[in-house]
């Protein structure tokens, strides 16, 4: 009978070591994906991610985290606007640290498996694609004309 007990309290601490191990905090608490906003002052400027067409004017996109993504607005007649996603760490993944000194947690699972210790940083981008003024055609008026006489003195 004490073998058996003993079985299965190995058996559970197994599972609950496995179970912890699987479920990193970052990864647990903010998943693998981030969501982005992309704003243009031009509402027909065509917004790009990763160049396919996400919207016009504004947009959203659900990105992973850990990858960098390459974000564009383009107008007719007009400079494209261009700007990459950045990262930075989830300070969440630190609470590896009471679980497995973060061996497995942070290092293994938040860090190399899921990516889930970089969240995507900023999450709002603003991007203006740059239109040149266009020259004007129109011939300026003709300027009186001027004398000037000397003057004596």
């Amino acid at each position: 009978m004490r073998v058996k007990e003993a079985a299965r309290l190995v058996a559970e601490v197994l599972a609950l070591i496995l179970f912890l191990e699987t479920a990193s905090c970052a990864y647990l608490f903010h998943g693998t994906s981030d969501q982005i906003s992309i704003s243009s002052g031009d509402p027909d400027a065509k917004i790009y991610l990763d160049e396919q067409l996400i919207g016009r004017g504004n947009a959203t996109a659900t990105i992973d985290r850990g990858k960098k993504y390459t974000i564009t607005a383009k107008a007719p007649d007009c400079q494209d606007s261009t700007v990459t996603t950045g990262d930075k760490f989830d300070p969440t993944s630190l609470l590896g640290l009471f679980l497995d000194l973060g061996i497995v947690s942070i290092l293994v699972i938040d860090m190399a498996a899921t990516d889930a210790a970089w969240k995507t940083y900023p999450l709002s981008y603003a991007l203006n694609p740059i239109c040149s003024l266009k020259p004007q055609t129109s011939t300026p008026a003709s300027a009186p004309a001027i004398s000037a006489s000397p003057s004596k003195g």
